[in-house]
């Protein structure tokens, strides 16, 4: 998928967590780590909706464990996953 560059302002507290976390090799750059963190966001925007909707119906753990992986299937599984830095 062709990426955009965008331009992002952000504390010098969250930046020195970014960093420290690079550093680390967790991630192999800042706007690795970045991407991962929207990632993340996504997928907590998702559960917090799947919550909401499971909430008014009473499922089984069945379809709730099928569901979870159809969601996790379609918006995640095909990304391309964070690399270490040697």
């Amino acid at each position: 998928m062709p990426m955009q560059t965008v331009q992002v302002r952000l504390t010098k507290e969250q930046l020195k967590l970014i960093d420290e976390r690079v550093k680390r090799g967790e991630y192999p750059n800042r706007s690795e780590a970045i991407r991962d963190y929207v990632r993340k966001a996504e997928f907590l925007e998702l559960f917090s909706r799947f919550w909401e909707i499971t909430s008014q119906k009473p499922f089984t753990m069945s379809e709730l464990e099928q569901a979870r992986a159809r969601v996790w299937q379609k918006k995640f599984a095909s990304r391309p996953r964070a690399r270490k830095a040697p």
